[in-house]
């Protein structure tokens, strides 16, 4: 998963001005899926649906909610392209959220959330030229955003690098007292994942040998570059990526900081093991805060082992300092497994986490987290 989320969507292709024969019925049965007429541009329609069984204890007691896996969440999305000439194109990119229970925010107090709720992810256009680059216009990912999140492991759907994205929500207890904290799982990890998805402008090199360069401005002049790369050496499938973020000067980011650098790589053997890395950190805005810190590290092997399809199995350590306040440290284990059901665009999955907080002063319980689900894309 190159993420910043990236997502395995299996689109039906009709065209534009045909889109709307299809809606009143005026094309056959043998015609749906794929329907041609003098429009030169191509509408892409696709989504995803994924649900979650999510179990956590804090130490206090066990909870159970029905959740929508924030790994990788409920989505559907427009995407329309229409050539200028054999070298320019343009077109649109429209996608929304629609999360009930939404994994990162449910809690100890909270058992439902953005019940059917509809949230903007992405309404561009853009500009692209084969030799020049593509230029996005609107909102959408930021340069930055995903560069700590590359993981070829076939697991992250269950679990990577954002730990807060599965209980992200639920507090730690206090062990002295019994008593639930303000100190959450979200607060107290972060990935540092770049500028995230917002209003910008972004420009996108064209690739070359498998390199890849970014950068986008965003409202109050935050900014950001980033570079990728995917390809193949000696055999072995990689993926990496690393960028630079300041978002100091964009007085209505509510995590104003100087200047930040992330980055993740991950390598994908042909014996189907896989190894993935990621680390970052960035300069608190707050005199006397300290910086905070992550780094990340994940073992994965995948196979053929039965008919289904392609079974992934994953281990993963993390380490979050100084994320909430100054000497925080919050380490955390997990194992994933997911199977793929071939042709059907869907899998199933179980994932394990397990949570410590160090905090001068006090002593926290640990977290143990276990969710299984189905992840279906159409």
């Amino acid at each position: 998963m190159t993420n910043s989320k990236k997502h395995r969507l299996f689109p039906l292709v009709f065209c534009a001005a045909a889109f709307g024969a299809v809606t009143s019925g005026l094309a056959s049965p043998a015609d749906a899926g794929s329907i041609k007429n003098a429009s030169p541009v191509e509408l892409t329609v696709g989504g995803q649906l994924n649900r979650a069984f999510l179990y956590v204890n804090d130490g206090e007691e066990g909870m159970y909610r029905h959740v929508d896996n924030e790994n990788d969440s409920t989505r559907f999305f427009l995407n329309a392209e229409g050539k200028i000439n054999e070298d320019w194109s343009v077109g649109t990119r429209f996608e929304m959220l629609m999360r009930s229970n939404p994994s990162n925010e449910m809690s100890a107090s909270v058992e439902s959330a953005g019940a059917g709720g509809f949230e903007n992810e992405a309404a561009e256009v853009f500009f692209g030229h084969k030799r020049l680059g593509t230029l996005f216009l609107g909102q959408g990912d930021t340069a930055s955003d995903g560069i700590s999140e590359v993981d070829l492991s076939g697991t992250a759907v269950a679990g990577y690098s954002s730990i807060s994205d599965v209980a992200g929500g639920f507090a730690f207890v206090t062990s002295s007292t019994g008593a639930r904290s303000s100190a959450t799982i979200g607060g107290s990890s972060d990935n540092l994942d770049g500028l995230g998805t917002v209003d910008r402008i972004r420009y996108d090199s064209p690739v070359f040998n498998g390199f890849q360069l970014s950068t986008s401005l965003l409202d109050g002049g935050a900014v950001d570059a980033a570079l990728r790369y995917s390809g193949e050496i000696s055999g072995i499938a990689v993926e990496a990526a690393a960028g630079w973020y300041n978002g100091s000067s964009n007085a209505s980011n509510d995590d104003a900081f100087t200047d930040g650098v992330s980055g993740s790589i991950s390598a994908l053997l042909r014996n189907g093991f896989s190894v993935t890395l990621a680390a970052g950190t960035k300069d608190a805005a707050t005199q006397g805060r300290d910086d905070p810190v992550f780094v990340y590290g994940k073992l994965g092997y995948q196979a053929k082992l039965n008919t289904l399809g392609t079974t992934a199995f994953a281990v993963d350590l993390g380490r979050y300092n100084d994320v909430e306040q100054n000497g925080d440290t919050l380490d955390t284990a997990g194992l994933q497994a997911v199977q793929e059901i071939e042709g059907t665009g869907s899998s199933v999955y179980i994932a394990y986490r397990y949570h410590t907080l160090d905090r001068s002063g006090t002593d926290f319980d640990a977290i143990h987290s276990v969710m299984t689900g189905a992840f279906v894309a159409f």
